[in-house]
């Protein structure tokens, strides 16, 4: 199992820009600062935790270059984070992680991508999906 990690600069800390009201806009509003859409089951249009997403183009147009959504459950939330556990129609298999989480470090808001991910076939084209995670692709 191979590991990455990507880390952005959002902005100088302020007295209106810290990293928990940063992590408190993305949980609310994913569909505003992700590059990807976040489809919440049932309708849920916000990060919860146990709830289940469909992640549509995530790695490219037309719902991942018509291989289809990547299913994933949020199983952890904090003030500060969340991860969503991969579904076994996702990109990178069942069981994978990809966290999100908000933190300043010398005086700026930073966003951290970090997760899982292991090489498989049963997804097409998932080595080249998972290269690019180990290279620290922004794509969940």
């Amino acid at each position: 199992m191979g590991t990455y990690r990507h880390d952005w600069d959002i902005g100088p800390v302020s007295s209106t820009v810290t990293a928990l009201r940063a992590m408190s806009i993305l949980q609310a509003r994913p569909n505003d600062i992700f590059p990807f859409t976040v489809s919440g089951r049932g309708g849920v249009t916000s990060i919860r935790l146990g709830t289940i997403y469909d992640l549509i183009d995530t790695v490219g147009p037309f719902n991942n270059m018509g291989t289809g959504s990547d299913p994933v459950t949020v199983t952890a939330v904090s003030s500060l984070a969340f991860t969503f556990t991969t579904h076994a129609e996702h990109h990178r298999g069942a069981g994978q992680t990809i966290s999100f989480e908000c933190y300043e470090s010398g005086g700026t808001v930073k966003l951290a991508q970090y997760g899982t991910y292991v090489s498989t076939w049963d997804h097409p084209l998932t080595s080249a999906f998972n290269l690019g995670a180990n290279l620290g692709a922004s794509g969940a």
